[in-house]
């Protein structure tokens, strides 16, 4: 049997020095910041800015990410996917070789395909990678749309164990995954964030969920975890309404995507937690951005 996702996988966002350069020092520290109470630990995922690492950045991350999790006994899930088929062996190769318990893997990006050739894409990958366990995801992102039909065949091949559900999905989408999926043996959904479990909360059982607001409020996002593994329900949506509201400021727009996450960084410095600036074409967080995040965290208590 494969291993499958479990619990709070919270990662890191990227931190760079002055110069621009991975600081894996200081990596570390983040990702021991939300080791405590989590199952695993994932990255570099999109909040990572993982798309505009080099290969060599990327291979130094993977790294850092699989000593922290071993070091703190539990386990690596090593997030890759690029362009092509081609292009991401070289990742998951690197990814196996440092000792990563599993994959993440965003589907291609920045070309468009067809249903049939996405999910040959996920089976050809399981199979070249038979003996490791895949939990896909399906982005938006990427400029493609997988329907819940093609979702649901990608989640029957053997070594596919979970399925990142994609918080741009709708909730008409989400429930046709869910409803052709839920029988599939040995398949998890991971929320990519907690806030999605709301909505989701009754009458879905998640096992696991990625947690990037752990970077900011560790604690809140295992209080609402716990919450939720136990279905207290008001306890859930208190904690819910915390982490939704410090999600909510941090972003340039009301699209998350917007800005490459410069107001999440700029939130970390004022935490205590710098991490650099995105890189460009991203620029930093104005003045106003960041005057808007501390009166938030102010009145939560965070700062």
């Amino acid at each position: 049997m494969f291993l499958l996702p479990e619990g709070l996988c919270p990662g890191s966002y990227t931190p760079f020095t002055a110069n621009n350069k991975l600081d894996e020092k200081a990596l570390a520290t983040h990702l021991e910041n939300v080791v405590p109470g989590s199952g695993g630990l994932h990255g570099p995922a999109g909040h990572s800015e993982f798309a505009s690492l080099t290969f060599e950045e990327w291979k130094a991350w993977t790294n850092v990410l699989v000593d922290v999790a071993h070091r703190s006994k539990i386990k690596a899930w090593s997030f890759l996917g690029t362009e092509s088929f081609e292009k991401t062996i070289d990742y998951a190769h690197h990814a196996k070789k440092a000792g990563a318990d599993g994959f993440w893997l965003i589907a291609p990006y920045f070309n468009l395909y067809s249903q049939e050739a996405a999910y040959h894409y996920y089976k050809d990958f399981a199979a070249e990678f038979s003996d490791t366990p895949i939990v896909f995801y399906p982005s938006h992102q990427t400029g493609n749309h997988f329907t819940p039909a093609t979702i649901a065949k990608i989640a029957e091949l053997p070594n596919i164990v979970g399925m990142k559900l994609n918080g741009d999905a709708t909730y008409d989408e989400v429930s046709k995954i869910i409803l052709l999926t839920k029988d599939i043996p040995n398949f998890r959904w991971v929320t990519g964030g907690l806030n999605v479990l709301y909505p989701l909360m009754k009458g879905v059982d998640v096992k696991s969920s990625c947690s990037p607001m752990s970077n900011f409020a560790h604690e809140w996002s295992l209080n609402m975890w716990h919450a939720y593994l136990a279905q207290d329900w008001p306890q859930v949506e208190k904690w819910q309404k915390k982490i939704a509201r410090i999600a909510a400021v941090l972003n340039v727009t009301g699209d998350r995507h917007v800005g490459a996450r410069a107001g999440h960084k700029a939130a970390l410095a004022l935490l205590g937690r710098p991490v650099g600036l995105p890189r460009r074409p991203a620029i930093p967080a104005s003045e106003e951005h960041i005057a808007r995040i501390k009166k938030v965290f102010l009145e939560e208590g965070l700062i």
